[in-house]
């Protein structure tokens, strides 16, 4: 790791407050393609995905980063491409806000902490007979309905970059690839949950299942499991408390209107 990123690992290390997206540390860990800016005073930084999903931390009254935000904004909306903007604190909000008026629109997600402990105590399910547990290979991929070719494109930079450096889970039924469990990003550190079952599939416990094996890959590898979603999905919510995650955290995002 370069002394930019060093730089930049610091600066998130130094609210306690202040939440950051598992992409961030795959940015510095190199996990996955992206770009870190950094203001001449080292109390500003900005890390991005090649993807358009982008954070912002540091020292907030700073504004030594303002024309980059801008400058990276309008060049993304002019190729009319993704721009997405999480804040990690209200007072970042409230720079965000200011810096782009109504051209952003603000969204409200939680960020749970995982409990091990919590998870220890759960009564885990069962996967039910005539269901395959298997790790998402490329033939998985080529399968998936959800997590296919684009999703690893868009998020990991391609699908080879998924192979070498994440992971995740899927159930087979007949063949065919019903629930799946992967980190949608994932760092030295850490790796954020996403999860997908086809609509006919659900209300099995089938999420739940997947879950509980990608979780336990986790604890085998020292990794801290991420959960996030909308503050209004409940069903997410309450699939995250049943696998141990609790005390949500508020941040917002910021998407072009």
């Amino acid at each position: 790791m370069n002394n930019e990123f060093k730089k930049a690992i610091n600066l998130l290390k130094k609210k306690d407050k202040e939440t950051y997206p598992t992409f961030a540390y795959s940015v510095l860990d190199n996990y996955i393609p992206g770009q870190v800016y950094m203001d001449e005073l080292k109390k500003t930084v900005l890390i991005g995905t090649d993807s358009g999903i982008f954070v912002v931390g540091g020292d907030e009254m700073n504004n030594g980063l303002d024309s980059v935000f801008l400058e990276i904004y309008r060049s993304r909306k002019n190729d009319k491409k993704r721009f997405t903007l999480f804040s990690p604190s209200k007072e970042w909000n409230q720079v965000i806000n200011k810096l782009f008026g109504k051209d952003l629109r603000q969204m409200h997600r939680y960020s749970f902490h995982f409990n091990k402990d919590t998870y220890s105590t759960i009564n885990k399910v069962k996967v039910p007979k005539d269901f395959i547990v298997k790790r998402i290979d490329e033939k998985i991929i080529t399968e998936s309905l959800e997590f296919n070719e684009s999703y690893y494109n868009e998020y990991w930079g391609s699908v080879s970059k998924f192979l070498e450096n994440g992971f995740g889970y899927c159930l087979l039924h007949n063949d065919t690839v019903v629930s799946e469990c992967t980190a949608i990003f994932s760092s030295s550190q850490f790796a954020e949950i996403d999860i997908a079952t086809q609509n006919k599939y659900r209300k099995m416990g089938l999420a739940q299942n997947v879950a509980e094996i990608f979780i336990e890959h986790c604890i085998e590898r020292n990794l801290k499991p991420n959960w996030d979603c909308d503050v209004n999905n409940f069903a997410s919510i309450k699939l995250a408390e049943r696998l141990g995650f609790e005390n949500p955290i508020e941040y917002s995002l910021f998407v072009r209107r």
